[in-house]
Formats: structure tokens, C-alpha cells, sequence
């Protein structure tokens, strides 16, 4: 990465538009990408929605998520949201080999979480870059889905100042040539922002419909972090976005000159763990919504409510976070080991009393075991 940082910095300090060459910038990006194996973190923010039209209220609402993301694209976000200093629920979503799932996982509803099933479809990179992910500014996924430059018809369009740093401000299409064939309407294009002295982060970035803006987002502080190898690494801590979609006379999706929503993004820094191997049970919706119990989620609730200061929770969120996280995997094994076992069982059911006895025995072990690990586990955080 050295090296590469090494050629770009000159055109860096050029008081001139440079020819800017667009493999080494995107040999940067991926760089980047690769050299995040997976990582964790918990991630905070708001969003506020202006009203629809005439007469319609605006929306304000608050969240807490808890992500992981792995360099495959695998990814895992559990949210705990609040409406008007309501509680809205919590909601698992879940992306592996190709398949994302969702799991409404709120508690106190009639059917107990461990009987619902999770709705499956299709899903990639980008499926959880919504309101409430810090995919809004933490773009590794991104970088993850980028071909060779010329595929996205790049562009260096100069150099501006974002909050008082000299940025590359470059234009590209937001996927390859080959997967826009047959697009009907303005082409999606992506405009950044770009930070060469800091991994080539980007501090601004605009998606855009030809020329029409739908999602501008802006990094606001960034963090030097180390990977376990003791290489450093920037990384995005806070941040916000505005949305420009809004709906037009007749109903019809559309894109607005003003902003129809504003989110902030905080990630707690020191809640971030690095290339720990998550394995693919790991990103499983279920087993995530089965290790935090009612109990601990009314917890969670009352400490968002009570509790306001980021730096206070990060405090709180990192001590003890490597234990919690041991104890969590310990917990997701233990169901996935009972839940195979009372399976197993299932045909001995018409047997003796006695062995329909030792089932329920079994399966009420298997609970405690997994209500206390989520109590351990949503303690921590």
C-alpha cells in the first residue's frame, strides 16, 4: 500500500488537475477491502424523515446495531430501533453465499422467537447498506465489488478541500460496464471524494441517476486503527447521510433537490475487532436472535433510553467485550449442539414415558444455556 501511496502523493500535492490514473486509485480501494479479512463492531445513529407531502408529519427515530462483515460479502446486522422515543423492535438480516435472510426477533409478540422463520431471498453486496447499517460510511463492501477502472468508465475530475483536507475528487460508474447492459434510464454513478494520505478513504461520496443526486454521505471523523499484524488502518468513525428520494404527485418515486432524509452514523471505536475468522455459522439469523433473551433486550431498551453519551457506552461496551464475545460463541455452539441432539431424539417420542420425559429435560437445558449466553452477551454491549 506503501508504495502505491508513494506515486499518488505527488499528484496529490499538484496545485493542477492531475491525469490521475485510475488502476493505482482502484488498486487502492481493493487494498483496503483485503486487508479486512472480517471485522465487528457496534454502530449507532438517527435518522429524521421529512414529511411526504402536505400534511404529513416528519419521522424521527434512533438505533443500535450490531455488525459483522466478512471479505466474501458475508455480513450480519441486528438492529435495535426506536421510533418517537418508542421502542420499534429489533430485526436480524443476515448475507451468505448469495442468500440474505430476515428474522423479526422482537420480543413480548405471540409466537416466542425460536418458533419463527426467517424470509429468505436473494442478496448481496449493498442489500445492507440501508438507513439504519453503518454501510452508509463504512464502505469496505463496497471496495469488495469493484472490477478494473476502465470497466467503470473512471473519471478524475480535480481536487477540492472536505472539512479542511485535500481530496481527489474522482467519477466512476457504480458497477461494471458489462453488468449495465440493458439498463433502462440514467446511468448509476458513483462521485467521490477521495482521502490519499489516509488509505484513500473517501470523505464524501454522492450516488447518483445521471446527474440527479439520490444519496450524498460525508465521513466526519476517521480513526487510525491496528490490524493484528500491527499494520494501521483508517477507519470511518463518524459520519452522516442524506437521502433525496422522495415521491411525486401521482405517487411515483422521484428524485427531490432537497434533502427527504438525514442520518447520523457513529461507530464506537473501541468496540472494533479485527480478522477473528468468523465462521459461516457465525452470520446464521437464528442463532443470533436466540442468544439474547426478552430480559436482556428490556435492558438494552432502558440503557438507550437512559444513557446518551457515546463515550460513556464505549467505555461500558469495551471492557470485557473479548470475554462476552468467547462466551457468545460458546452459547451459539451449545444451541446448535442441542438443538442436533433433541433432533436426534424426535423418533424415540412415541417410546416410554420416561424418554419423552429426558426430550423436555434436554430441550429445557437447551434454553437456559441460550438465555444465559444472550444475557452475557447483550450485557456487554
Amino acid at each position: 500500500m506503501f508504495s502505491i501511496l508513494l506515486a499518488l502523493f505527488p499528484m496529490s500535492t499538484a496545485q493542477s488537475d492531475p491525469a490521475i490514473d485510475g488502476p493505482a486509485l482502484f488498486a487502492l480501494f481493493q487494498r483496503y477491502h483485503a486487508s479486512i479479512r472480517d471485522v465487528t463492531f457496534i454502530h449507532e445513529g438517527t435518522l429524521e424523515m421529512k414529511g411526504s407531502g402536505p400534511g404529513k408529519p416528519e419521522v424521527r427515530g434512533s438505533f443500535q446495531t450490531f455488525y459483522a462483515y466478512r471479505s466474501d460479502g458475508a455480513t450480519l446486522l441486528d438492529v435495535f430501533g426506536q421510533r418517537e422515543g418508542k421502542p420499534r423492535g429489533r430485526l436480524v438480516c443476515s448475507i451468505l453465499q448469495g442468500r440474505m435472510e430476515l428474522l423479526d426477533a422482537t420480543p413480548d409478540q405471540e409466537t416466542p422467537i425460536r418458533d419463527r422463520v426467517p424470509e429468505s431471498g436473494p442478496g448481496g453486496p449493498g442489500s445492507m447498506a440501508r438507513y439504519d447499517s453503518p454501510e452508509r460510511i463504512f464502505l469496505a463492501w463496497y471496495f469488495g465489488t469493484l472490477g478494473e477502472a476502465d470497466e467503470h468508465d473512471f473519471k478524475a475530475v480535480g481536487w477540492e478541500e472536505v472539512g479542511g483536507r485535500r481530496c481527489l475528487k474522482v467519477s466512476f460508474l457504480k458497477q461494471p460496464k458489462a453488468l449495465l447492459k440493458g439498463w433502462v434510464g440514467a446511468l448509476p454513478y458513483l462521485r467521490m471524494w477521495v482521502d490519499l494520505q489516509r488509505d484513500g478513504y473517501p470523505l464524501r461520496y454522492e450516488y447518483l441517476r445521471g446527474e440527479d443526486v439520490e444519496v450524498r454521505g460525508e465521513i466526519t471523523r476517521m480513526e487510525l486503527l491496528q490490524l493484528p499484524d500491527g499494520r494501521p488502518v483508517w477507519m470511518p468513525a463518524r459520519g452522516m447521510t442524506w437521502g433525496f428520494h422522495g415521491k411525486g404527485d401521482r405517487g411515483e418515486l422521484v428524485v427531490k433537490k432537497e434533502p427527504t432524509s438525514i442520518e447520523t452514523h457513529t461507530i464506537l471505536i473501541k468496540t472494533v475487532m479485527f480478522n477473528q475468522g468468523l465462521s459461516d455459522s457465525f452470520f446464521s439469523v437464528k442463532k443470533h436472535a436466540l442468544v439474547a433473551s426478552d430480559e436482556g433486550l428490556r435492558k438494552l431498551q432502558h440503557e438507550m433510553e437512559a444513557e446518551s453519551a457515546v463515550q460513556a457506552k464505549e467505555k461500558r461496551l469495551a471492557a470485557g467485550l473479548g470475554d462476552h464475545r468467547k462466551r457468545l460463541d460458546a452459547a451459539l455452539e451449545e444451541a446448535e449442539r442441542q438443538s442436533r441432539m433433541l433432533e436426534a431424539s424426535s423418533a424415540a417420542r412415541a417410546g416410554a414415558g420416561w424418554a419423552e420425559f429426558a426430550v423436555w429435560s434436554m430441550g429445557i437445558l437447551g434454553i437456559v444455556i441460550v438465555s444465559l449466553g444472550g444475557l452475557l452477551y447483550w450485557r456487554s454491549r
